[in-house]
């Protein structure tokens, strides 16, 4: 029904202009959408690969979040000679894809684990090639240190459950039974560790704004829409396979990260970097993912991998715009960058509905999975009430004072108007808008 709908209002919209095209993308969208819907189950494909609604909601999420950056970064392309930047870029973000997508739908530990890392591999390239400021060698080198020595203790977990299972693979592990008890005990902490530093959790979170303050646009959303969700993803799978339970160490890993979240937040306020502040802004969703999965409920981890599917659209869409006031101003200081509302006012229309779309403004899937995720916490203990409260508080505070100290106040001297605009902004903030907005009518789809 919702395809017909979708079908039938892009047939009825003129093909011409960004309209268009938007109504087509959003049509072919919840297409897929619809079949995701019908993944209820793990399906097996072959030995190497398997898939299940969520897989292949990150998959698409996978397809969603380049095209954006490529779109949005169109002009770091130069289209003269082979070996040009421009064309480098767009293969580092191809084999980025490529990887992800392999990642996902991976159906065994080994080789879940190699596209794991190897990922960090391209991420590095991109940020060591094309950041902007000299410190981005020390910010590559600070994001592998983080990861790879994180992610040691979890090759160790995998071996040993090859060791006692003889098998690696996701389905007959589950089948198994995967109720180990180092995986139920305090070393459950190591085990997830790694994921727990891709996601990031508070206290393993320094890599983060480093990487994406010395990141280029491109590297900024891959890396806040699709790299962070490989260790959500990851954690998801652990936990559906060894079928983990509440324990005193987890819960010591729920509590740090809602805390910690909150932590984030005030430290948003204290941000004169755009880019440093989306990316502390993303600990603290993260945060609210993880205590999602963490809670064990069903509408919990349902809850969870929507929520990180939203933010995997947002903050690309944040970066974006961060990008287009650089584009202007030739600096992310708050200061200098002052008054864009008087100057571009479309671009401001557009910082508004994606700093409340990143509050949780209804009816978009921020706010229906921050609910759900909520309320799992709640339910889990009451004492979570205080920090979800003030979470909720300073998440509406920060992207308020985000939203109102670039557009408002007097125009910098830094800004210059610009009367041939690009419209390559538009087109990726339009699609993230009309899905995040409009997603709640295939909510099915995105919570399985």
């Amino acid at each position: 029904m919702g395809m017909v709908i979708s079908c039938s209002a892009a047939y009825c919209i003129p093909n011409s202009g960004i309209l268009g095209s938007v109504a087509w993308g959003f049509s072919s969208v919840f297409i897929v959408l619809d079949l995701v819907g019908l993944s209820w189950f793990y399906c097996m494909v072959s030995g190497w690969t398997g898939f299940d609604g969520v897989s292949l909601l990150m998959a698409m999420l996978v397809v969603l979040v380049p095209t954006m950056s490529l779109v949005s970064s169109v002009g770091d392309y130069k289209f003269s000679e082979m070996g040009s930047n421009g064309k480098e870029l767009g293969e580092v973000i191809y084999l980025i894809s490529l990887v992800c997508v392999i990642f996902f739908v991976m159906s065994n530990w080994m080789d879940f684990f190699f596209f794991f890392e190897f990922s960090l591999l391209p991420t590095f390239w991109l940020i060591l090639k094309w950041g902007y400021q000299p410190e981005r060698l020390q910010a590559g080198v600070l994001m592998l240190m983080y990861t790879v020595c994180g992610s040691l203790p979890l090759l160790i977990i995998i071996l040993m459950s090859w060791n006692e299972s003889f098998t690696d693979s996701f389905l007959l592990m589950k089948l198994m039974g995967g109720n180990w008890e180092y995986i139920q005990s305090w070393v459950c902490i190591l085990a997830i560790l790694g994921f727990l530093i891709k996601l990031p959790v508070y206290l393993v979170h320094g890599w983060l704004p480093k990487a994406h303050v010395e990141a280029p646009l491109s590297g900024s959303m891959i890396l806040a829409g699709i790299l962070l969700k490989l260790g959500g993803y990851g954690l998801f799978r652990f936990v559906w396979v060894f079928e983990m339970k509440m324990s005193g160490a987890l819960m010591f890993i729920v509590v740090i990260s809602l805390w910690g979240g909150l932590v984030s937040g005030l430290y948003c306020l204290t941000q004169s970097d755009l880019k440093a502040l989306i990316a502390y802004s993303s600990i603290s969703h993260m945060a609210l993912g993880l205590g999602g999965i963490l809670s064990f409920y069903e509408c919990g981890k349902m809850a969870g991998m929507c929520l990180f599917f939203a933010h995997g659209l947002c903050s690309p869409a944040l970066f974006s715009l961060a990008a287009s006031v650089y584009d202007w101003s030739q600096s992310r200081s708050v200061l200098l960058s002052k008054g864009i509302l008087r100057v571009f006012p479309l671009f401001s229309v557009f910082w508004f509905l994606m700093c409340i779309v990143n509050m949780g403004i209804p009816p978009s899937l921020n706010f229906f999975s921050e609910i759900f995720c909520a309320g799992s916490l709640v339910y889990l203990s009451v004492f979570f009430v205080v920090p979800l409260v003030l979470m909720c508080l300073f998440t509406g505070v920060y992207c308020m004072f985000l939203y109102s100290v670039v557009n408002h106040g007097a125009c910098s001297e830094m800004v210059k108007p610009m009367f041939n605009l690009s419209e390559r902004y538009l087109y990726s903030l339009v699609y993230s808008l009309s899905i995040l907005m409009g997603g709640f009518l295939f909510l099915s789809c995105f919570m399985m």
